[in-house]
């Protein structure tokens, strides 16, 4: 019954941003928006294909840098499959940066001898390393936002309230992993002197956790380089999602000041945030970047905008197939095992 009635929520959810991108290509002219991918040409379709790919890439080697000073070593093809299948689930899920952690980590510890808690916090320094790049290119954004006279007061107000938020838990993360204060633990060992009925799993989950916490220190301790490296590798892949208007509308002619480079990834991150409520942010990314286009670059058109919100989406989609695929690989090939040791029995 719950796999049924997630399965109508997934639908339902398609079927609206199926509903919202008709409604926006209504208005800007579905016409229009095709000329305008159409402009592109094979040098800006596969600049943008680039621009995706180079950043996947990045981000792979910064999780790569992670897992190799941690001492896990993987096959290259569970690496890559595993972050592709995290990628696809983190972007079919509410929230486009996260969500699809957890599926990374069971496709890798089947495939190291490495402990369960090395392996998230792997992944937790590598996702947490990512946060920081975002928000250092949020802060340039969000410094050019509040002095801007083309934002209103109220968009103003609520961009410092969303980036004061997020770097507030950014930093709040960084002193308790840097100084191993382990606040998570502690916070779930008070919830179980709360709670007597569930006393004992959380004392259970809160010792898993802290020894997680344990594994993140160690990032920035004893392995402070490899953490140094994988942080750079992380602000080179968040400098390709930055340019990412200037690699489409390149083409057409267009050029974006540092400052609207800036406002744009400020807006497009929120938008990612809250906005991204259905699978792959379906019409609702669509109709957001529309609007932050507008206050940043008035003189584009509506129709250019949803074409570099479609053409980009494309070229992610692919990524997103390659993630789903090989998850469904590993899923088959782990029924498949299963089976074949029960008729052993």
């Amino acid at each position: 019954m719950r796999a049924k009635g997630t399965g109508w929520k997934v639908s339902l959810s398609i079927v609206v941003g199926v509903l919202i991108l008709a409604l926006v290509l209504h208005f800007v002219g579905w016409r229009e928006t095709l000329a305008e991918m159409g402009s592109l040409g094979i040098v800006g379709l596969l600049a943008v294909l680039g621009n995706i790919a180079a950043s996947m890439a990045l981000w792979m080697l910064s999780w790569w840098a992670i897992l190799n000073a941690y001492g896990v070593r993987l096959p290259l093809r569970v690496m890559v499959g595993a972050r592709l299948a995290g990628y696809a689930v983190s972007y079919l899920t509410p929230t486009l940066y996260f969500g699809g952690e957890p599926i990374r980590a069971m496709l890798v510890v089947g495939s190291s001898d490495a402990p369960a808690t090395r392996i998230a916090a792997s992944i937790i320094v590598e996702r947490f390393l990512g946060g920081l790049s975002m928000i250092l290119f949020v802060l340039i954004g969000g410094f050019f936002a509040l002095t801007s006279p083309a934002i209103a007061a109220p968009e103003r107000r609520l961009l410092a309230g969303v980036i004061g938020f997020v770097t507030f838990w950014v930093l709040i993360g960084f002193i308790n992993f840097a100084g191993n204060f382990k606040w998570i633990s502690r916070l779930i060992r008070c919830m179980g002197r709360l709670m007597a009925r569930w006393k004992g799993p959380l004392e259970r989950a809160a010792a898993k956790v802290s020894e997680t916490e344990d594994e993140v220190s160690h990032a920035f301790s004893k392995h402070s380089r490899a953490t140094l490296l994988a942080f750079l590798l992380q602000i080179a892949a968040t400098c390709f999602v930055y340019t990412r208007p200037q690699f489409f509308f390149f083409f057409s002619g267009v050029q974006f000041t540092f400052p609207q480079l800036s406002l744009l990834f400020a807006f497009t991150l929120m938008l990612s945030f809250f906005l991204w409520i259905t699978p792959g942010g379906l019409g609702t990314s669509e109709a957001g970047l529309v609007g932050a286009f507008v206050l940043v670059r008035p003189g584009l058109t509506s129709a250019s905008v949803v074409a570099y919100a479609l053409v980009f989406k494309f070229f992610e989609a692919i990524f997103v197939v390659l993630g789903m695929i090989y998850l469904a690989r590993r899923g088959i090939q782990y029924l498949s095992g299963r089976r074949s040791s029960e008729k052993s029995r």
